[in-house]
């Protein structure tokens, strides 16, 4: 091993064991995600998880904190966006009633306009049936 760390490694694997697998290779902190910004070497980790419990329990309190302000402030804006979904579709629920009523206006407009025009033609047509009966009244 490069480092030093004692193992015997095949060449060809060499790149493999430094990078992931020797004792000796710098390690980020599993704590990094909160916060920590110690890089120790991999067989130090253990030591310095126990070594820094205490700050490392500060961390994890300041991001859970940091968690708490993030859920409020999206329960607050959930709230928000149901109230906004309820006038919507509130206003959805109306828009639909009146489309309906154009919908049935326009089709008891069309039908009086086929009513109009078939009075029209009866009315047309009682025209020339009282034409014939006064033409019939006067020839005989």
């Amino acid at each position: 091993c490069p480092s030093e760390c004692g193992a015997n490694i095949p060449k060809n694997e060499v790149h493999i064991h430094v990078r992931d697998q020797c004792i000796l290779r710098s390690a980020e902190c599993p704590l990094s995600i909160v916060g920590c910004t110690a890089t120790v070497r991999a067989k130090d980790v253990a030591s310095h998880l126990n070594e820094h419990a205490d700050q490392h329990f500060i961390l994890m309190a300041n991001r859970m904190m940091e968690y708490q302000n993030v859920m409020k402030d999206m329960n607050a804006r959930l709230k928000s966006l149901e109230e906004k979904n309820v006038v919507l579709e509130s206003e959805l629920k109306r828009a639909k009633v009146q489309l309906q009523s154009k919908s049935e206006a326009k089709t008891v407009a069309n039908n009086v306009k086929k009513l109009t025009k078939r009075i029209g033609t009866l009315e047309t047509t009682c025209r020339k049936e009282f034409k014939l009966v006064e033409h019939d009244r006067k020839n005989r």
